[in-house]
């Protein structure tokens, strides 16, 4: 019998104050420790290197409606030894 796949997740997350960008970070989570945020620039270059860090998108919430109070792109990669 075979291992079972197991997963790391990772949130890119951009909040929406009155109209205007208000925040830009990804949080990624990690079993036993505190989730760590770093901060982007730029949501297309930070999906773009999770991407090449073998992320995988899997799922989003809100809008980028000027209405709205922003959104949030999900990701999971395997969780390998030494991660």
């Amino acid at each position: 019998m075979s291992a079972m796949q197991r997963w790391e997740y990772c949130e890119l997350r951009q909040e929406i104050t009155q109209g205007v960008m208000h925040r830009q970070y990804i949080l990624f989570y990690r079993v036993g420790q505190p989730s760590e945020e770093v901060s982007f620039v730029h949501r297309d270059s930070a999906i773009a290197q999770l991407g090449l860090e073998g992320w995988e998108m899997v799922g989003t919430v809100g809008s980028f409606a000027q209405d709205s109070t922003g959104f949030r792109v999900f990701f999971k990669r395997p969780l390998t030894t030494g991660r």
